[in-house]
């Protein structure tokens, strides 16, 4: 079979899905997308996902999109190594925990994000004071889910690798690491070194 990838650069939530290509050692075509040009949104893309995003994945023949998606199935479909665990209520938890990461912090976390995409004079000052302490509180239910485990649900699986994207972004932007929250300042070292390998 042959898997071809739709992509962006810079595109978090391809690289989600990126991370699990690797890890899964699968051979893949790339097709780089200008979001800029809004390529995305051409109709040819949309036939393949009519919400005209990043990424899309074709495994021989078969089209999924939406990163987390993409990623249960490659689990599923090449199963070695295995990235959820066996335990129903385990692969649950995970879920919440990428839902938490991903929707529940989105609204404040989108006008934090945008403003740190600007060069630093012109930011707007007040939104990052705003947002900040909004953020680091709601990180905090994540630090207490991870617990004194190195990665999530215990071993480094498809919950680590789902939430990254986002979390290294926090860090780039300086909101970790932060002396209140220092298991996640640990699973981000760890992460780094687990994703080097």
């Amino acid at each position: 079979m042959s898997i071809t990838l739709y992509d962006a650069v810079p595109s978090a939530n391809s690289d989600r899905v990126k991370l699990v290509l690797k890890e899964k050692k699968l051979a893949y075509q790339r097709i780089t997308l200008d979001l800029r040009k809004r390529e995305q949104k051409e109709p040819s893309f949309l036939r393949l996902n009519p919400y005209g995003k990043v990424p899309v994945l074709v495994d021989g023949g078969k089209v999924l999109f939406e990163s987390c998606i993409i990623n249960e199935y490659l689990d599923e479909a090449y199963p070695n190594p295995p990235l959820l665990p066996r335990d129903p209520y385990l692969r649950a938890r995970g879920r919440i925990l990428v839902d938490y990461m991903l929707n529940f912090l989105q609204p404040d976390w989108t006008p934090f994000r945008l403003e740190m995409l600007k060069p630093q004079g012109d930011r707007d000052g007040a939104v990052i004071v705003q947002k900040r302490p909004i953020l680091l509180d709601r990180l905090n239910y994540i630090e207490v889910a991870l617990g004194e485990q190195p990665f999530f649900l215990g071993e480094f699986g498809l919950t680590d690798i789902d939430v990254w994207p986002r979390f290294d972004l926090i860090a780039a932007y300086g909101l970790l690491p932060d002396p209140g929250l220092p298991r996640l300042s640990r699973w981000i070292e760890a992460m780094r070194v687990r994703l080097a390998q």
